[in-house]
């Protein structure tokens, strides 16, 4: 039997198996109130399968309102202040559209979800779409079989154990709709 044949029959066998475990928003939200806020909107992108949860030790900080005096453009809902790890997301407490409305518009973004929806992070946070196409297909599996057996943070390493093996197949398994 060739390689290829046996990769495929390894990929069908992997389909019934278990997929990502859990995924993590880093993000930083300032007081007790944008908290619970970006909580219930990631609780609304989560699944069984695909729990989204946030992770507060980094990322972004999140406030309501201004942190350095500048007032807001009254047509403006949000702003993102600095890059990288620096970045701070402010929102216009008087701005022309609701906190949360505001706020999921902004998560959207950032993660970079084409939808505020269970699907779209699904496809996102999974971590199998690996070429960034919107799609979990075979081109994402020709990938993590090019690196299957190798070690290094490499594309196809979907539990971040810095090797390509048969437990990035399960997971890649779990997300693969044919």
């Amino acid at each position: 039997m060739s390689r290829t044949k046996q990769r495929l029959l390894l990929l069908s066998a992997l389909l019934l198996s278990a997929p990502a475990s859990a995924a993590t928003v880093k993000l930083r939200p300032q007081g007790a109130e944008l908290t619970r806020l970006v909580q219930e909107a990631l609780a609304a992108i989560s699944t069984k399968d695909l729990p989204v949860t946030l992770d507060s030790s980094s990322g972004p900080i999140l406030s309501v309102g201004s942190s350095n005096g500048v007032a807001f453009n009254p047509d403006v809902s949000a702003r993102v202040l600095g890059s990288g790890t620096d970045q701070r997301i402010e929102f216009n407490p008087n701005g022309p559209q609701p906190l949360t409305q505001t706020l999921r518009a902004e998560l959207t973004r950032f993660i970079g979800l084409k939808a505020w929806t269970p699907e779209a992070a699904k496809l996102r946070l999974s971590g199998a779409d690996l070429n960034g196409d919107g799609a979990i297909d075979l081109t994402d599996f020709a990938l993590i079989m090019n690196n299957f057996g190798k070690t290094g943070s490499l594309p196809g390493d979907l539990n971040a154990d810095s090797r390509v093996d048969d437990l990035d197949l399960r997971l890649f398994g779990g997300q693969y709709k044919p």
